[in-house]
C-alpha cells in the first residue's frame, strides 16, 4: 500500500525501490484476530504460520491502510519518507566500498613510471590517457622529476558517486595511490608531486576524458585545487611545417592564423599540415616539446571560481 501511495504520488527518488524490510523497520503495532485451528512455528508458538490467516490479514490491512494514506497525506508522505531514507541507507550500506588504505603505504601502481626527485617545488606526475600514448610520454620525459601514470580508457564519472565508493574504481585508486591522498581528505601532507598534470588527445573525446579527470579532482581533491596544484595540459592537434620551421595548432582556429601569418612573411614557402589523431602518434620528442618540456609546453591550472560548500 506505501509502496502505491509513493509511486502514485511520485515520491521515489531515482532508482530507489521499496522492499518489505525498509517499510517495517521500526513499526510496532499490535493485531488481534481470532482463528480456527491456529498454526504456529516453532515450538513455542512465537509466530503465527496459518497460510489462510495471512492472506486474510495482508489483503485487508492494504485496503484499509490505502485509504487511510490517501485520506491523511501529510502524515502518509512521512511516513513514506522515512521508508524512502530506509531504502537509501540500505543501497549505501550494499555498495559500501572497503577503503583501501592509501596513507599506510601500500605499493605503487605497476604501471606508474615514479620520478627520482621528491621535491614537491619540482616534482610532476602526468595522468595519461591510454597506455600507447602513455608509452610515448614515458621516452619524453625527464625522469628526474616527471612521473607518467597512463590510464586505461575514460574513467569514473565520479560528480555524483560518494568519496567512499570512488576508490571502487581501479583507475581512481590508482591515482589516489599516485598521488598518496585519498578522496575529499583536507591533510595534503602526503602528496608525492607538486603538480598534477592532465593530459589527454586534442580532440572531442580526448576533451571528455580531461573533462571526467578534472570532475575527479573538483569533487573529491578540491583542496588540491586551491592549493594550485592540479593543472590540464594543452597538446596540439596541429603539426604546421613551413620550410624548417614548424609550428603546432591547438585548433583549427589556431591553425589558420599560423598559416595565415606565415603566408604574409613567405608566400613561395610550402606549407605542409599534419593533424595528430591522438597523443600516440606523436613521437617523443614531439610530445616533449609541445606538453612536457616547461619552456615550450602550454599547461592550464584548474582552479576553482566557486569553491564547493
Amino acid at each position: 500500500a506505501l509502496k502505491e501511495f509513493c509511486e502514485f504520488r511520485n515520491l521515489l527518488p531515482k532508482n530507489i525501490k521499496l522492499t518489505p524490510d525498509d517499510v517495517w523497520q521500526k513499526i510496532a503495532y499490535v493485531l488481534s484476530i481470532k482463528i480456527l485451528d491456529p498454526q504456529f512455528s516453532g515450538q513455542t508458538k512465537e509466530r503465527l504460520s496459518s497460510r489462510e490467516c495471512a492472506s486474510f490479514v495482508a489483503n485487508t490491512i492494504k485496503d484499509a491502510f490505502s485509504l487511510w494514506l490517501n485520506q491523511h497525506t501529510s502524515v502518509a508522505e512521512k511516513i513514506a519518507e522515512l521508508a524512502i531514507m530506509n531504502a537509501q541507507s540500505r543501497l549505501k550500506t550494499g555498495k559500501k566500498v572497503v577503503r583501501k588504505k592509501i596513507v599506510s603505504g601500500p605499493a605503487l601502481p605497476g604501471k606508474l613510471s615514479d620520478c627520482i626527485s621528491h621535491d614537491l617545488a619540482q616534482s610532476e606526475v602526468f595522468l595519461v590517457e591510454g597506455d600507447s600514448a602513455g608509452g610515448s610520454a614515458k621516452q619524453a620525459r625527464d625522469k628526474e622529476y616527471q612521473a607518467i601514470l597512463p590510464l586505461r580508457g575514460k574513467i569514473l564519472n565520479t560528480w555524483e558517486v560518494d568519496s567512499d565508493q570512488v576508490l571502487a574504481s581501479n583507475e581512481i585508486h590508482d591515482i589516489s595511490v599516485a598521488i598518496g591522498l585519498e578522496p575529499n581528505n583536507d591533510d595534503i601532507s602526503g602528496l608525492r608531486y607538486g603538480k598534477i598534470c592532465i593530459l589527454a588527445d586534442a580532440d572531442s573525446d580526448g576533451a571528455h576524458i580531461a573533462t571526467l579527470i578534472c570532475t575527479l579532482f573538483v569533487k573529491h581533491f578540491p583542496k588540491l585545487i586551491k592549493e594550485g596544484h592540479v593543472y590540464v595540459a594543452m597538446p596540439p592537434l596541429y603539426r604546421i611545417d613551413a620550410g624548417k620551421q614548424v609550428h603546432y595548432a591547438l585548433d583549427n582556429s589556431e591553425r589558420d592564423s599560423v598559416i595565415n601569418k606565415i603566408e604574409k612573411e613567405n608566400k613561395r614557402v610550402k606549407i605542409q599540415v599534419q593533424r595528430f589523431k591522438g597523443l600516440g602518434e606523436m613521437n617523443p620528442s614531439q610530445l616533449r616539446e609541445t606538453t612536457m618540456l616547461p619552456d615550450t609546453r602550454r599547461l592550464i591550472q584548474l582552479t576553482l571560481d566557486n569553491p564547493l560548500q
